[in-house]
């Protein structure tokens, strides 16, 4: 029996890739600059003292770090025994041309964005005209708020009571290639938002703007001490432009990829045969151990753990990306022991979102590689070229044909 359990720890990038500059995140470092900050006492936020990752440490994170970065994170200074790793491990830079969600899980499978996706870049008055007048026309919208670069979180607080007053939808965007819409999930209700972020997704594509996402930010409260986002955000992704490796599972061993948490609308539902809603990352760790129990041969159960970027990333929490981290290592035991002797764990991250660096946006780092199966020989990967390394490995591990990216690690 084959079967893969493919983990993406949303953002845990271990150090600037060598184009980092390219994208003023020379410098950056998810993991060693959470590391820091715990070893020098000052992420001791409902939590305390140094990282503590045994189980990471136990596949080979530090020294996948250390041939990322060229030093071991502070807190690890023991120098990690490398006999004592069960793991084969390295670290992968991107060649996509973008640091984004979409970009780096479609490289991860085999698919590399090469060009340039469609930015909004101005800070204000960010959307073009066209675009916004045949939304407010095609959906009878009274007007729309926003329209600028803005933190989701921030944007609700300072504008949630007058959409709620006028109906008017808030679009907003980041440095990333998405097109964001909030609204109040009761107020202006949630099926009316969904609808009106299908019909944004379809003027993209008819006005040929390559946008990876438009996100609905639906949230609730009564005003803007206690407006809340809800675990009802919804991602509609353009098309991989070619086939993915989990198209190539089903098509090629008619079997089955199971897609748990925004894994399935980052793909635009391509290449996933099963579909799991799961919110927070409590409940991500139980559905995935629940469907790693359950899985049957040819099977991938695809995981994108999202609050390490969302939640903790994105909003510069230092102390809850490092309880998170710690939480979901005391969970990877139990993952662990759920791998049998065929199957191949793989640990990795799509791009950085280094909690410690300017902005709230996405970092460009490289991201380590962890593969575990048991009675395997370790070794030690190196530096990968491209994320699609992990495609071509998935690929060759199911005796797939060939992806057109990546050379396979097995």
């Amino acid at each position: 029996m084959k079967r893969v359990f493919l983990m993406i720890l949303d953002s845990f990038g271990i150090g600037s890739s060598l184009d980092s500059y390219k994208f003023n995140d020379h410098g950056s470092d998810t993991f060693g600059h959470i590391a820091e900050k715990c070893f020098l006492g000052q992420a001791n936020k409902e939590r305390e003292g140094c990282l503590k990752i045994p189980n990471l440490k136990k596949l080979g994170i530090i020294h996948a770090y250390k041939s990322s970065t060229g030093k071991y994170p502070l807190g690890f200074h023991e120098k990690f025994s490398q006999s004592k790793i069960i793991a084969s491990y390295g670290f992968a830079s991107q060649i996509s041309s973008g640091k984004d969600t979409t970009s780096g899980h479609w490289e991860i499978a085999g698919v590399p964005v090469l060009d340039d996706w469609c930015y909004f870049k101005k800070v204000n008055d960010t959307f073009p005209s066209i675009l916004i007048n045949e939304i407010i026309k095609n959906f009878k919208l009274p007007g729309i708020l926003g329209n600028c670069h803005a933190s989701g979180t921030e944007i609700i607080k300072k504008l949630g009571e007058e959409h709620m007053a006028t109906g008017k939808p808030i679009l907003y965007t980041s440095s990333d290639s998405v097109f964001q819409v909030a609204c109040h999930e009761k107020n202006f209700g949630l099926s009316k938002l969904y609808k009106l972020c299908e019909k944004i997704r379809n003027l993209l594509d008819k006005n040929k703007f390559k946008i990876a996402r438009v996100i609905a930010r639906p949230f609730i409260g009564s005003n803007k001490s206690n407006f809340k986002r809800t675990k009802n955000r919804l991602d509609l992704s353009i098309y991989p432009p070619s086939i993915t490796v989990m198209e190539k599972l089903i098509n090629e061993k008619q079997g089955e990829v199971i897609g748990i948490g925004k894994v399935s609308d980052i793909y635009a539902g391509v290449g996933i045969s099963k579909s799991i809603k799961s919110f927070g990352l409590k409940e991500l760790c139980n559905t995935t151990i629940n469907e790693m129990k359950l899985a049957k041969n040819n099977t991938i159960v695809f995981t994108n753990f999202v609050d390490f970027d969302s939640v903790w990333g994105h909003r510069r929490d230092v102390s809850g990306y490092a309880k998170g981290l710690e939480f979901f290592d005391d969970q990877l035991s139990n993952m662990i022991n759920l791998v049998k002797e065929k199957d191949l764990l793989i640990i990795t991250a799509d791009h950085g979102c280094d909690p410690t660096w300017i902005g709230t946006d996405h970092t460009r780092e490289n991201v380590p590689i962890l593969i575990y199966s048991p009675n395997k020989k370790i070794n030690f990967l190196g530096h990968r070229k491209t994320f699609s390394d992990i495609g071509q490995t998935i690929a060759k591990y199911f005796s797939l044909s060939e992806m057109q990216y990546g050379k396979s690690i097995l």
